[in-house]
């Protein structure tokens, strides 16, 4: 008659106790993430559902992975009007389990027509971090993520190439400094192709797809 060994009754105790500890670690990791916030605000790059069909917005792709995302962002969007979606927010949602992704500023350096100088830019950067202070000051509790600016694969575009690589290059060094700390998504290396874009500019359904999934990720 056989009988198991003591090793390899401690093998399979150990097995089931292995087991059963990624099953219990997996599903607190299932119920963090259920629970956390997603906030976006600012223009089209994160509410572009005017340039692609229903159902395939960067906001219509994320609630497919969560039921807990709060869009304010706008199409047209700039910084001044960031102040305008940051008032909307319920304080409520001032947790450690709520993520702000911002993204504005391409709006503001449009607008200028390619006309504008690296002082010009400093300037209205530092608009930019007034308004994330005040965001810091409503929200003090939440974890904040700032979308850097793309440039657009049609080369009419690349006259504001200069102004949107030191807008990117403030966002990076900006990122570390003490009480504007932030993550940096790096969308000027993740949306680098003709398919990533409608209407020459907007986020298209497949920049849609990756623009959700860096966010879901990223929380």
């Amino acid at each position: 008659m056989n009988y198991f060994k003591p090793k390899s009754i401690s093998i399979i105790i150990i097995s089931i106790v292995i087991i059963i500890s990624c099953a219990y670690f997996k599903s607190i990791k299932e119920g963090l993430t259920n629970n956390d916030n997603i906030i976006l605000i600012g223009d089209s790059v994160l509410n572009n559902s005017n340039y692609v069909s229903s159902g395939t917005s960067v906001a219509d792709i994320l609630q497919t992975k969560t039921d807990k995302v709060f869009n304010f962002a706008k199409d047209g969007a700039t910084i001044s009007d960031c102040y305008g979606q940051l008032d909307k927010i319920p304080t409520e949602l001032n947790k450690t389990n709520t993520y702000v992704f911002i993204s504005a500023g391409g709006n503001d350096i449009l607008n200028k027509r390619g006309q504008l100088t690296n002082t010009d830019i400093i300037a209205l950067f530092k608009s930019y971090m007034s308004f994330i202070d005040a965001l810091r000051a409503k929200l003090s509790s939440v974890k904040i993520n700032i979308l850097n600016l793309y440039i657009p694969a049609n080369p009419r575009y690349q006259s504001y190439k200069a102004s949107i690589e030191q807008w990117n290059q403030l966002i990076k060094e900006y990122s570390s400094k003490i009480g504007k700390m932030y993550t940096v998504i790096n969308l000027d290396t993740l949306l680098t192709g003709p398919q990533d874009f409608v209407y020459d500019i907007e986020p298209s359904e497949e920049a849609s797809q990756k623009i959700a999934n860096i966010i879901y990720l990223t929380v």
